[in-house]
């Protein structure tokens, strides 16, 4: 009897196991029958299943077979299906050859409408009703990168996952393999399907630009579509249509779609992105083209089968610093969809994106051993036998030009774990220390020479410590010295509270768009001395709150301190200006402490201007018994034109306001900034020179318009475009106001430079020369005035 039981059991095992004691992996080629020439990206499928795969650029396929017999059918555009049968007996070699259907070019018959519009429209109505019905589908998804500079290539890395996509839920990925040259030193898993551009979609991401899909439902109203031809595949006719623009500032491809009839689907296309695929230096070259094959799943789902895209990307800043051109080959391919079928909850009860299976990585063949892979080229094949460790993309890729020498590349390849290690062991055990000069030069200090020295400790007390000397000064006042600490802690929420003390040299009033060294450039260059100043020992002490999403930060805070005037000692400057700069005023001085709030929403301030922002900062400052101040500080951004461009057309605006009740002290007044010398940036009064405006009440506001390349697109000027020049049309507008009995302060010789009326300029600027200057030219407009400068480009 227990034989028999054994006799039986292993009947049962050999009758529901035959794939697994069958499976192999075949390898062969398609070609053209004809010729002889190999078809690449050729479609490979097991008959009756969704298991496939694609030929490489060299017309080479590797795929698996998980039962036998099986049938393999080989397609390809303009030729007859061929299919082949695979037995036990048969080799692993499986050669395919194709034979070539006559390309037909029908007759097109000119009606007011070319074919291809009622073909795409058809094409774009099809895909709402099935996309419409697919809800979640399961594939395997492969996908390699081959980067390579002008001589070759320099490193591979290629991913095999199990992929999951839910209507809802959105996608998830299971690492199973992976392989990468030697010289590669990545840690961290990397995805396969989520690198893929699927250009069926409405909207297709490419370089930061959101570019209209060919099958937008909006689509023949920014395409011209235009029948070439047809060609057949097996019986069916395979209709050619051109794309292009209907207008050439339009995000928007280039390229050709062909679309199989009855079906009217996309079967495969050609894509690039159009003349508006603009880019700002530093960015000298960026060239894409994308190439994806789709076929239907389940009920006439069209999804794809592969994607490829050729990149170059090339970096040079003025000449002054130049790299190699990037080249970024991509092929990916899906296999074995499975449509419409429950997913796994517990993939989207994780919170990352990619889960690893860790006991399939670490056998490490599983790309071979499931036919996972597109075969490499003989290129490829080259480069992982012949590139090792000591081949880092640092020397592929390093630097020419006048700035090389100080951009590090300093990374070795091949000794990553070493380097992790060594990180995660400073971070427990070293703290982080920064030291920093503090260099300045202005009337009263002459020259500021002075160390910052800032230390981090597990990322959660910051300590600041500084000093420094100036030569102009006498006794105790030359010194400066200063000490804070910091503690902060939590997540999406920090607390933090910070104490310090301060001596030295402090300016009247504050500017957020110039500091202390800039300024000290333009005094030795002859320029005017743009602030005030006067000693200011201060203790102060804050607490506070921020918060991440959304980005808010709120502190209170307490401040004591003792102001004391300081003199003039020096107009020297480079340029041996005869004029003497102006006395450095007195202040009211004494003992003076304040209560302090602070709210800030959004970004940090750009000071240089190269950034557009959103932020709003509103101060209030109380000193009991003598005065209240309030301040609003609205930086804003808004998209107006081309909002698809990575860098749309945009408005930015600044309103700068600050009222007070009581006595305000001087050295507490607000104030409009103006022009540094012959820098303008933008938060400033272009046509008001020397000093800024002051007083107790102040008001600015400030706009500019950024038309970014379009206008030398629009006057065919492409070669102005390519570099990222853009024209931009600003006005600022603002005053300041001082109570009549506080107008003049004669008890320190001291008056305000108040206007009598609102300033009012207009102005044109070209941003992008060099690439990274713009040059301003305003006109005032309430009093005579003209002013030229430049300042920081505005680059995003």
């Amino acid at each position: 009897m227990t034989r028999l039981r054994l006799l039986l059991l292993l009947g049962i095992l050999l009758s529901v196991v035959p794939g697994a004691a069958a499976q192999r992996i075949v390898r062969g080629t398609v070609t053209d029958a004809a010729t002889g020439e190999a078809l690449p990206a050729a479609n490979i499928q097991v008959e009756g299943t969704y298991r496939g795969t694609i030929t490489n650029a060299d017309g080479r396929y590797e795929l698996r077979l998980d039962t036998l017999p099986a049938t393999l059918v080989a397609r390809y555009i303009g030729y007859e299906t061929a299919r082949r049968t695979v037995t036990a007996a048969s080799g692993e070699r499986q050669d395919l050859r194709l034979q070539p259907v006559t390309y037909q070019l029908d007759e097109i018959v000119v009606t007011g409408e070319d074919p291809a519009i009622r073909i795409m429209r058809e094409v774009i109505e099809r895909k709402k009703l099935w996309r419409n019905a697919l809800r979640t589908y399961e594939t395997e998804a492969y996908n390699r990168f081959t980067l390579a500079n002008d001589t070759g290539i320099v490193s591979i890395i290629e991913t095999f996952t199990e992929t999951f996509w839910d209507r809802a839920r959105g996608m998830k990925e299971t690492l199973k393999a992976r392989r990468e040259t030697s010289n590669l030193d990545i840690e961290e898993a990397l995805p396969a399907a989520l690198f893929v551009t699927n250009l069926y979609d409405d909207d297709v991401e490419v370089g930061g630009y959101t570019l209209i899909g060919v099958t937008h439902p909006k689509a023949l109203s920014h395409y011209d579509f235009r029948l070439l031809g047809t060609r057949r595949l097996d019986d069916q006719v395979v209709y050619d249509i051109a794309v292009e623009p209907r207008n050439r500032l339009k995000s928007a491809f280039v390229g050709r779609v062909a679309v199989l009839d009855s079906a009217y689907a996309l079967l495969e296309v050609e894509l690039r992105p159009g003349e508006a695929f603009l880019f700002p230096p530093p960015i000298e070259r960026y060239d894409v083209t994308y190439r994806q094959q789709f076929s239907s799943f389940g009920k006439d789902f069209w999804l794809p089968v592969d994607f490829r895209a050729d990149l170059a990307l090339r970096l040079n800043l003025g000449g002054l610093l130049a790299f190699p051109t990037i080249h970024i080959d991509q092929v990916s391919r899906f296999t074995n969809y499975q449509v419409n079928v429950p997913l796994p909850d517990s993939l989207y009860r994780e919170e990352r994106y990619l889960t690893v299976d860790s006991a399939a990585v670490k056998a490490g063949t599983r790309l071979a051993e499931a036919g996972g892979a597109v075969p490499l080229s003989q290129p490829e094949e080259a480069a992982y036998a012949g590139i090792d460790s000591t081949m880092g993309l640092e020397r592929a890729f390093a630097p020419t030009g006048p700035l090389a020498r100080f951009v590090k590349m300093e990374a070795r390849a091949g000794d990553g774990d070493e380097r992790r290690a060594s990180a995660r062991t400073d971070r427990r055990l070293r703290p982080s220390i920064d030291l920093d000069p503090d260099l300045w030069y202005n009337r009263v200090d002459a020259l500021h020479a002075g160390l910052r020295l800032e230390v981090d400790v597990a990322d959660v007390l910051t300590l600041r410590a500084g000093g420094g000397y100036s030569t102009g000064l006498e006794g105790a006042d030359r010194w400066s010295y200063e000490g804070s600490a910091r503690l902060e802690g939590g997540a999406r929420t920090t607390f933090f509270a910070q104490t310090g003390f301060a001596a030295g040299t402090d300016l009247r009033y504050r500017s957020d768009l110039y500091g202390r060294f800039f300024n000290g450039l333009d005094v030795l260059l002859g320029g005017d001395d743009y602030f005030d100043y006067f000693r200011n020992e201060r203790f102060f002490a804050d607490v506070g709150v921020a918060f991440s999403q959304p980005e808010v930060r709120f502190s209170l805070g307490l401040q004591a301190e003792r102001h004391a005037s300081l003199q003039q000692t020096t107009s020297y400057d480079l340029v041996g200006r005869s004029a003497r700069l102006r006395p450095n005023p007195p202040i009211d001085e004494g003992r003076h402490a304040a209560f302090t709030a602070k709210l800030v929403v959004g970004d940090d301030f750009d000071v240089a201007g190269v950034f557009g922002r959103r932020r709003l900062a509103l101060g209030f400052e109380r000193n009991p018994g003598d005065y209240t101040r309030y301040t609003l500080d609205l930086v804003w951004r808004l998209e107006t034109f081309y909002r698809r461009r990575l860098l749309p057309n945009t408005l930015d605006v600044r309103v700068a306001a600050g009222t007070a009740t009581g006595t305000l002290l001087p050295q507490r007044f607000g104030i409009v900034d103006g022009a540094l010398g012959v820098y303008t940036p933008f938060g400033a009064l272009k046509t008001l020179g020397g000093v800024p405006y002051e007083g107790e009440e102040h008001l600015a506001f400030f706009w500019e318009h950024n038309f970014r390349t379009v206008p030398f697109e629009l006057l065919g000027l492409r070669g102005l475009a390519r570099r990222g020049y853009s024209l931009i049309v600003f006005g600022g507008h603002g005053r300041t106001w001082q109570r009549p009995e506080a107008s003049d302060v004669p008890s320190l010789g001291y008056v305000p430079r108040v206007p009598d009326g609102f300033h009012h300029e207009l102005g044109v600027s070209l941003s992008g020369l060099f690439g990274f200057l713009r040059l301003d030219a305003a006109a005032r407009l309430d009093a005579p005035g003209f002013a030229v400068g430049v300042a920081a480009a505005r680059i995003f």
